[in-house]
């Protein structure tokens, strides 16, 4: 999530002048937010440095974001749609442990790549990140939170189809003596894998949170992330 995608520093030459002007000010707006929110972290960036940094009046930035967690928002929403854009097939997870696959480990592979993005910007900005998951789990209903949810709710997608495929994996081994389930108390067969897809993305935040904390080693993180994964793809399988 650390791709940096030029449509959202340079806007469009066939936009009229008015817009082209609002565009070129959102795109200084954004790069000056995302450097003083990585240089000096975001509880000791105020607005007024952001609007002097991006040469507009401070009026000018509460124009594109009500408040300063909602700049951040802003910021966040760019990055993950720069990423989105740009990665078609996400990288190995650096962080599935040698050995680490259990049953149905190809399908948690395939998750833990999926979210390893996720895992690698949190880390390296690890203060931004807790603001970042604090907005996503409890934060008031704003646009630029909105558009960020419109990027965890694809991921949880991302997920969900993966676990539905494990699903389908597990069910061809077990043999036709179950063929028709529809998974506990009659739930869907895309219900339990929604429900996973959900409570790994909870999960991830919760965890670097309290990695963040100390209160669980940084180097064990990932061996947590694992087991969470592991546990989630085993349940959505017997719920099948």
């Amino acid at each position: 999530m650390e791709t940096r995608d030029d449509t959202e520093l340079a806007p469009s030459a066939t936009l009229g002048r008015r817009e082209r002007a609002k565009a070129e000010k959102r795109a200084r707006i954004l790069a000056a937010a995302r450097a003083l929110f990585e240089e000096g972290g975001f509880e000791r960036t105020s607005m007024s440095e952001v609007a002097r940094a991006a040469d507009v009046a401070e009026g000018t930035v509460f124009q594109y974001a009500a408040t300063k967690v909602e700049l951040l928002m802003m910021v966040v929403d760019a990055l993950w749609g720069a990423h989105e854009r740009a990665t078609t097939t996400p990288s190995l997870s650096a962080f599935v442990a040698p050995g680490a696959a259990t049953a149905g480990g190809e399908t948690a592979d395939r998750i833990a790549e999926l979210i390893s993005p996720l895992v690698t910007a949190m880390r390296r900005w690890s203060e931004l990140a807790t603001w970042v998951a604090r907005e996503i789990l409890f934060g008031a209903d704003m646009p630029h939170r909105r558009r960020v949810l419109d990027h965890v709710d694809r991921l949880e997608e991302q997920i969900a189809a993966r676990l539905q495929d494990g699903q389908a994996d597990a069910s061809g081994a077990i043999g036709a003596a179950r063929d028709g389930a529809t998974g506990t108390a009659g739930e869907e067969p895309g219900a339990a894998a929604a429900t996973g897809a959900r409570l790994i993305v909870a999960g991830v935040l919760a965890e670097l949170n309290r990695s963040r904390q100390g209160r669980i080693d940084g180097e064990d993180v990932d061996v947590v992330l694992r087991r969470l994964i592991d546990l989630v793809v085993a349940g959505a399988g017997a719920a099948r």
